[in-house]
């Protein structure tokens, strides 16, 4: 049966437009648009014909996340407890004291903790988070993923102390004394703790899937490329089985496109015949695999050619033995699918480019896109073109962590974070997301920070006032069809035939709001899929 849906003001996907346009859909699949006269579409109504009329209102396609741990995101707002509103030791101790019973298979989990945002400027010590939760094992990671907290009772239960060497590529935390002071560095080291804590259920992730669909389609997202986990955090098997089972019911609240992650040497055939289990249909997608080159920033972690401020001797880490990194992109390439790398620092995007380059020199080249990205100078993105390589950026970084960065790095090397115009301007494909639960998965805040690349204090918002903003067009583009372009799913991210009727609602129209982020998340955003 067909179906109608009217905008009068609406983002096609590549321009602004005005005027009524009607928009068939059959079977969940535009298959017209025409300019409507009121009177046409009043007979439309009036013969009890299907008809969605969105006029007053601004209407996109669908938003599309195009990196995202969706999963992850999911298990942590279903079964964890959100520490990203804290902004002091205080705070702290009074969200633990209020979830002391928020205690899941045997253990008490948390998630988006930023020492950056507390008047402390630290994380808070075994001390304290002993004196609330001593009897039962915790774990609280960083907003970056790259680093996390936990008790004594935990490092007792992994078996973690002063003798405890860390694994390559991590770190473990220690106080004055060289003892362990409960902060873990990156996955290798997490997973030490991580893997003690009983992993969810099939059931588990079904209904969390089922609860973190809805939330991000009330966020007016219809597409989410979800990248899996971050170490041992999330079972990619229990994953895929459970998106398996809600695909066969017919039950997928929102299209997925599905990366797996690849961590080790040792992790690369595991993960290509994990691959042939993914249901491909309408609403799922496999999305290729996920690599880790380096770390963060905030961490200081993320591999740089400089060091960091106040550390003369750290340029930040490679998460991999260089030779392993590039024999396991060479065995995942000869696949044939896309492989999406996390690079933050320069020196990591240069020995990813190195690596790809010589790849396709040699024949056996894929199609790549290079994560976060930060920091680029304009011979690299020359080069970034050559290779035809995409970027999945997350412009809501620049609000978040935006000062914490330029502390990080010094206000030098961080004029060159985020070029996210030039690179558009070169004609690269970059799409936007907000790599949650970094960020919250609201896309309002990276449409904001594209176009007026603000910091959440404001404090070092100079350092990116840089003339890299983009128009309002350019930044929903870069969550519509250039998202679509980047991760590969040619059916979304456009209002026009042949496409997938996806849509997003606005409250209200994004043409007249300025630079005060206020106004911009007083919209709401609904998702409308037609099938």
């Amino acid at each position: 049966m067909e179906k109608y849906v009217v905008v009068d003001k609406y983002f096609d996907g590549y321009n602004l437009k005005k005027g009524s346009i009607i928009f068939t859909v059959n079977g969940g699949i535009i298959t017209s648009e025409h300019v409507a006269t009121d009177a046409e579409i009043k007979n439309l109504i009036a013969d009890n014909n299907e008809v969605v009329d969105l006029r007053g209102n601004f209407v996109s396609p669908g938003l599309i996340d195009s990196h995202d741990h969706f999963m992850l995101t999911a298990l942590k707002m279903k079964y964890q407890v959100d520490f990203s509103g804290i902004r002091s030791f205080d705070d702290f101790r009074k969200i633990l004291e209020k979830n002391k019973n928020k205690v899941v298979h045997g253990w008490f989990q948390g998630y988006g903790i930023n020492e950056y945002n507390m008047a402390e400027k630290r994380l808070p010590n075994l001390k304290i988070i002993d004196e609330i939760f001593g009897n039962f094992p915790l774990f609280i990671t960083h907003m970056t993923e790259h680093y996390g907290i936990c008790n004594s009772k935990a490092l007792e239960m992994a078996g973690i102390d002063r003798e405890t060497e860390p694994p390559p590529n991590s770190r473990i935390g220690r106080d004055g004394s060289g003892n362990p002071n409960g902060v873990l560095y990156e996955a290798k080291a997490m997973d030490l703790v991580k893997r003690k804590i009983p992993e969810y259920n099939v059931d588990d992730y079904i209904e969390a899937i089922k609860f973190g669909s809805d939330h991000y389609r009330n966020a007016g997202l219809s597409t989410v490329k979800d990248t899996g986990g971050t170490g041992n955090d999330v079972n990619e098997e229990t994953r895929i089985k459970a998106i398996n089972q809600l695909s066969r019911n017919g039950d997928v609240g929102i299209r997925m496109a599905i990366a797996l992650p690849v961590y080790s040497i040792e992790d690369v055939d595991r993960k290509i015949e994990l691959a042939e289990m993914i249901p491909e249909n309408s609403n799922i997608k496999f999305a290729g695999f996920k690599m880790f080159l380096d770390g963060s920033i905030l961490s200081r972690t993320a591999w740089m050619k400089n060091s960091y401020v106040g550390s003369k001797n750290n340029k930040g880490i490679p998460l991999w033995e260089i030779h392993n990194f590039k024999e396991a992109l060479r065995r995942l390439s000869i696949t044939g699918y896309h492989i999406s790398i996390h690079t933050i620092g320069d020196m990591a995007i240069d020995t990813a480019l190195d690596i790809i380059e010589e790849l396709k020199n040699a024949g056996i080249g894929s199609r790549y896109a290079l994560i976060h990205c930060y920091k680029l100078n304009r011979e690299t993105i020359q080069r970034i073109k050559r290779l035809n390589v995409g970027i999945e950026t997350q412009l809501a970084f620049i609000y978040f962590i935006g000062d914490a960065l330029s502390d990080n790095m010094g206000t030098k090397q961080s004029r060159c974070l985020f070029p996210i115009k030039t690179m558009i301007e070169q004609g690269i494909a970059v799409s936007n997301g907000s790599d949650s639960p970094v960020t919250p998965f609201n896309p309002l805040y990276g449409i904001y920070s594209s176009m007026f690349r603000k910091t959440f204090t404001g404090r070092n918002s100079g350092v990116y006032d840089d003339g890299e903003n983009i128009s309002l067009e350019g930044a929903i583009k870069t969550y519509t069809s250039e998202s679509a372009r980047v991760i590969e799913w040619n059916e979304i991210g456009s209002l026009e035939k042949s496409k997938n009727a996806d849509f997003t609602v606005w409250s209200e129209d994004p043409e007249n709001l300025k630079n005060n982020i206020n106004e911009w998340l007083g919209i709401t955003l609904k998702s409308i899929t037609l099938r």
